[in-house]
Formats: structure tokens, C-alpha cells, sequence
């Protein structure tokens, strides 16, 4: 029986789609966040680092916290690194859920197919249903 979970190259490419990414917010975050790392920083990260984002400003909106997005200007080495490496996850896991569940759909319709195959000839096109 095969053995659940990520294959170890997939464990590799994973970690290391994590590592550069959270080096990528770090190096931002230490530059001062110029406009130009902005864009391809988000894009490397999406779709998971605006469900990060979106569960942060609910979890501080349920807390009854106010969330003001106008503070300072300041940025700091490490303002970005929870939403960004956040999002880095959010998107290994992601794919992992589409690889699993095209794996699980590709094994039953095999399984059905020989299943069908084993059951003998069917009905042809337009035969009545009871004989």
C-alpha cells in the first residue's frame, strides 16, 4: 500500500518555495518596503497571503480590536514575514489538496473501469433496460 502524503522531491520543493519566500519578506521588510518589491512579493504568495490577511483583520475585528490600517510608516525587517510565509503555506497546502484529490479520482476511475471490465459486456445503445 502507498504510503499518504508528500513524495520526498515534493518535500524538498515545498520547503524550499517556503524558505525563499519568507527570505524574499525578510529582505523587504529590512529594505523598507520599496513599491517595487510590492508586487512580485504579493504574487509569489497568492492566493494564500490574502487568506492570511483577510483571517488576520477578522480574527482582530472578533476580538474587538480596532483595526487601524493608516499607522505609521515605519516597516520593520519582519512586518511582512506572517503574512507573506503565512500565504507560502497556505499554497503548499493548497496544491497538496488538488495533487491528493486528482490522485484519489484518477485510482477510482481506474478501479471502476476494471470493475466494468469484469462485469461483462453492458446493454448496447438504445436496449430496453428490462429484458
Amino acid at each position: 500500500m502507498a504510503r499518504a502524503g508528500f513524495r520526498p522531491g515534493a518535500r524538498v520543493v515545498a520547503g524550499g518555495y517556503v524558505a525563499v519566500v519568507a527570505a524574499a519578506s525578510v529582505a523587504y521588510g529590512a529594505a523598507g518596503a520599496p513599491e517595487e518589491w510590492g508586487v512580485p512579493l504579493v504574487l509569489v504568495s497568492f492566493p494564500g497571503a490574502v487568506v492570511i490577511a483577510v483571517l488576520a483583520l477578522l480574527l482582530a475585528a472578533f476580538a474587538g480590536e480596532r483595526v487601524d490600517l493608516s499607522g505609521d510608516d515605519r516597516v520593520g525587517a519582519l512586518d511582512f514575514v506572517p503574512q507573506c510565509v503565512g500565504g507560502a503555506v497556505v499554497n503548499v497546502l493548497l496544491v497538496w489538496a488538488v495533487v491528493a484529490f486528482v490522485r484519489h479520482f484518477a485510482r477510482e476511475a481506474r478501479r471502476s473501469r476494471e470493475r466494468a471490465g469484469k462485469a461483462g459486456p453492458s446493454r448496447p445503445p438504445g436496449a430496453p433496460s428490462v429484458p
